[in-house]
């Protein structure tokens, strides 16, 4: 099927109404002239024939057929993602090699080497250090009943007569210094049931005696009076 376009309609009319033009020129010309009138019929006749090959040449019919051609279809594209290759594995460096140590000859053989003498031990003092003395304290110092030196003298009150005969009892608390020598310092009287005890009670306390100490002490006495 041959399809017509209409740009070559269009150009082969355009063709046709130049070649009347000339004809109808020619005409004229040659009306005033005969042999003018040969050399243009020829010429007319060649340019008719020339014009008339070009348009059978560039008609449809005389070419190959026009090929339709379909737009490319779109193709899908594929991305894949890939892993990154691992990394290299770390080579550690190899030990340098260590040099060995080539004894060297004993120049001397024969002579026998010195022998070297072991330490001695250390010598260990035998002297004990002396326990250092506890210090001494100002002044005396008070312990508990119980605690402090040994009683190793004892003497009873004398009984006042006066309290003898109103058969009156008593007890007197009394507060000692006790002497690094063991004997009796100074005497306060700390609580008394009945003061007519308290000098008795004195008296006799100044007659005891303890078992010497590093230093002096206080103690608390009670001393007791009854009848029997």
């Amino acid at each position: 099927m041959t399809m017509e376009r209409p740009g070559q309609d269009r150009s082969a009319e355009v063709r046709r109404r130049a070649a009347a033009s000339e004809i109808a020129d020619a005409e004229r010309w040659m009306g005033r002239d005969p042999e003018d009138r040969g050399r243009i019929k020829r010429g007319l006749a060649a340019a008719v024939v020339l014009h008339l090959v070009l348009l059978f040449a560039r008609l449809p019919a005389w070419g190959p057929e026009p090929k339709r051609i379909d737009a490319p279809q779109e193709q899908a594209m594929q991305v894949q993602f890939l892993k990154p290759p691992p990394p290299p594995p770390k080579v550690e460096p190899k030990p340098k090699p260590q040099a060995k140590k080539i004894p060297r000859p004993d120049p001397e053989p024969e002579k026998p080497e010195p022998e070297i003498a072991p330490e001695p031990p250390p010598v260990e003092s035998m002297a004990q250090e002396a326990p250092l003395a506890p210090p001494v304290p100002a002044g005396p110092v008070r312990v508990a009943p119980g605690q402090g030196p040994g009683l190793i003298k004892r003497v009873e009150p004398r009984y006042p007569p006066v309290a003898q005969a109103a058969r009156m009892q008593g007890t007197v608390i009394l507060d000692a210094v006790i002497r690094k020598d063991g004997t009796v310092g100074e005497i306060t009287v700390l609580r008394s049931g009945n003061q007519i005890f308290d000098q008795a009670a004195i008296e006799a306390l100044q007659q005891w005696r303890y078992t010497p100490g590093p230093y002096d002490v206080v103690l608390t006495v009670t001393v007791n009076f009854r009848l029997q």
